[in-house]
């Protein structure tokens, strides 16, 4: 067997001779093998692509559905790129709210008093019952002031309409049914709540409140423990809410950046997307191309994988 002598200080062989030196199958072989593959792939891309162009309908294009023309499909993966740029700044972003909001969850469990929070539920449990029971009051009194009206119109409606409260109510409710045939909402709103109070209606929770005072007390005001957490809490779902909205960001191109609407700009997303992923029978979307389109997607077929895959 002849044997090969390396004298050191020689510049070492490249790994691919290493290896087609060390193996058994001749280089030439493994060469041709690795050719033989490409072309492989490449053919059957073509075998692909033909079997593809057979299955396409044409799309309906409307203000929704824009023509993936040469010009477009280069301004939407030049855009594609762009966004890559900023996308990777985003989610380092994204990352560091969610941290962020995961430590402002964590300072709202630390601050949280179980026994002071039961406390003020108790309480305002009880104040809320004893509140509707002085509604309930003002209710029945407002139904009895009506009743009593009534009974007066008609017992002595001569006299009835003396009465200065009985004209105000006949005054509102003339004004009244001319408001509603006008149509007039704030008219109305004005007129019913003059009516309401012509009989001692509160309807508003504030007012409600202000009866309730004598009777209740002041609505139980909640612990500094448990307003410090809610706000902790706050803050954390708004650096959620960046958070998502920074990834949102990132899943498609933005209209502005294309020159269209965002609505348009998605339907491109989306139609490119589909086709890269593979055209199915079953899923309309990704064979709705024209043959034009179609020929220009597979033009663009290497930059279009690395606009959206990276590679």
């Amino acid at each position: 067997m002849r044997t090969i002598t390396i004298r050191s200080g020689l510049v070492p062989l490249s790994l691919t001779f290493c290896v087609l030196a060390l193996s058994a199958v001749p280089a030439q072989a493994q060469l041709g093998g690795i050719m033989r593959r490409s072309v492989e792939r490449r053919v059957g891309q073509k075998v692909d692509d033909q079997a593809n162009i057979a299955m396409l309908s044409d799309p309906k294009f409307d203000q929704t559905t824009l023509e993936l023309t040469a010009a477009r499909l280069d301004t939407y993966t030049a855009a594609m790129e762009k966004r890559k740029e900023t996308a990777k700044a985003d989610r380092a972003k994204a990352d560091a709210l969610r941290e962020r909001a995961s430590a402002l969850r964590d300072s709202a469990d630390k601050v949280q008093r179980p026994k002071e929070e039961d406390a003020y539920q108790a309480a305002t449990r009880r104040y809320d019952d004893c509140r509707d029971q002085v509604e309930q009051a003002l209710e029945k009194a407002s139904e009895a002031s009506a009743q009593r009206l009534v009974t007066q119109m008609q017992t002595n409606p001569t006299a009835a309409q003396k009465d200065p409260k009985i004209k105000e109510l006949m005054t509102i409710m003339q004004q009244l049914s001319a408001a509603q045939q006008k149509g007039d909402a704030a008219e109305v709103q004005r007129l019913t709540a003059r009516y309401q109070g012509l009989f001692g209606q509160v309807t508003d929770s504030a007012a409600i409140d202000k009866a309730a005072v004598t009777k209740c007390g002041a609505r139980p005001a909640k612990p500094a423990s448990m307003v410090q957490a809610e706000a902790y809490r706050s803050r954390a779902d708004a650096a959620q809410k960046e958070a998502s909205s920074l990834e949102g960001a990132n899943s498609g191109v933005s209209g502005a950046m294309v020159g269209m609407t965002d609505v348009q700009s998605q339907m491109i997303w989306e139609r490119i997307e589909s086709w890269l992923s593979g055209m199915r029978k079953d899923a309309p979307i990704t064979v709705t191309f024209t043959r034009a389109e179609y020929d220009e997607l597979v033009a663009r077929r290497s930059a279009l994988r690395k606009a959206f895959n990276g590679s």
